[in-house]
């Protein structure tokens, strides 16, 4: 998983566990991993979307990297890794690839050859997609991995699109998590993409609406088609919208829908804001961002009932940190900083304060 996120992949996990009548779990988390004792079906632990992904582990208490060319330890390796195999039909490896500190060393091309024979898959050092890593653990022993799916469980089969800043799908889900899921809440995704913070918080769980908007017409097709592939195109409404200008896609299209006005501001108001601004590498630019982002605080706030949220994911930090300092509308109520493509962007759930 991204470092910066194990408190929420734990809080899914042991839902998961609670769900499926398992008992207590017994976990080590680390910034950028959980280490779990799964009692229950491992396939189970596919359902998990705030996780990068999973793999099985094996322990062997030796000293060298070559002990793991005995036979007992092949052996035991096969046999878990075909279970592997079988346990993510119907999706189907193509090939394995051996991960590990000195990789072409012989040792280790002995060990990814016998490994490939023996679930009778070709080794393939650039694009395997049975991964298996060997590493020497914290206690000394060595340890081995085995990623359980071909695709990272973040490589949503719905995201048949993409566009360029997408954030990554486990770290939307995450997001989506850190701001709060409720049924009743109407939501808005400004600054679309390609949808992948909106659809997140549709998997996630019922809501009152599902709002988004984008200038780019492109951005929005492909919106459409990832939540069409998700399942929840029909809960969503997407349309061309300035975010500087407005949050709401049906802004004058039926207004009065909605009943009478909350807060005694417009007709339309939003519980959940979930925006993925412009960073200012791959989309937008440093100067453009700073009228931007002002811009889009305060249309926010016009927009979002007294105590609704406002969920910011940037790697514009100097900025927003400036913003948010001593903001009118908005008071920080959680932020943190995570991983994400090379880049640690701070993510930060806002409440608007009364007033303002």
């Amino acid at each position: 998983m991204a470092p910066g996120l194990a408190d929420l992949a734990l809080n899914e996990l042991r839902a998961l566990a609670r769900r499926a009548r398992l008992p207590a779990l017994e976990t080590t988390p680390r910034d950028d991993a959980i280490a779990v004792a799964w009692p229950g079906d491992p396939v189970e632990l596919h359902a998990l979307r705030t996780v990068q992904s999973v793999a099985r582990v094996w322990r062997f208490d030796v000293p060298r990297p070559k002990a793991l060319l005995d036979n007992t330890a092949v052996r035991t390796l096969v046999d878990g890794l075909r279970t592997v195999v079988e346990s993510a039909r119907p999706a189907r490896f193509e090939g394995l690839r051996l991960s590990a500190a000195g990789s072409g060393s012989a040792v280790m091309r002995r060990l990814a050859e016998a490994l490939a024979a023996g679930v009778g898959l070709p080794l393939r050092d650039d694009d395997g997609d049975l991964v298996v890593r060997v590493r020497r653990g914290a206690d000394g022993a060595w340890e081995v991995l085995a990623r359980t799916t071909p695709r990272p469980l973040s490589v949503r089969a719905w995201r048949v699109c993409d566009r360029p800043g997408g954030i990554d799908a486990a770290l939307a889900a995450a997001l989506v998590r850190l701001a709060g899921v409720r049924a009743g809440d109407r939501v808005a995704n400004p600054m679309l993409g390609g949808g992948t913070l909106l659809i997140e918080r549709a998997l996630a769980g019922p809501a009152a609406c599902l709002h988004g908007v984008d200038t780019d017409l492109a951005a929005l097709a492909c919106a459409e088609r990832n939540a069409a592939a998700a399942g929840v195109a029909e809960r969503m409404v997407l349309a061309p919208g300035d975010a500087t200008l407005s949050l709401d896609p049906t802004a004058g299209v039926d207004a009065a829908a909605d009943g009478a006005a909350v807060d005694g501001g417009p007709r339309r108001r939003y519980d959940l804001v979930l925006v993925d601004p412009p960073w200012g590498d791959a989309v937008g630019d440093h100067v453009a961002n700073a009228t931007l982002y002002e811009t889009l605080l305060r249309v926010a706030a016009a927009q979002t009932v007294t105590a609704g949220h406002l969920l910011l994911i940037t790697h514009e930090v100097r900025l927003a940190e400036r913003l948010l300092g001593d903001h009118p509308a908005w008071g920080v109520r959680h932020a943190r900083r995570v991983w994400q493509g090379g880049h640690r962007p701070l993510c930060v759930v806002l409440e608007r304060l009364p007033g303002g």
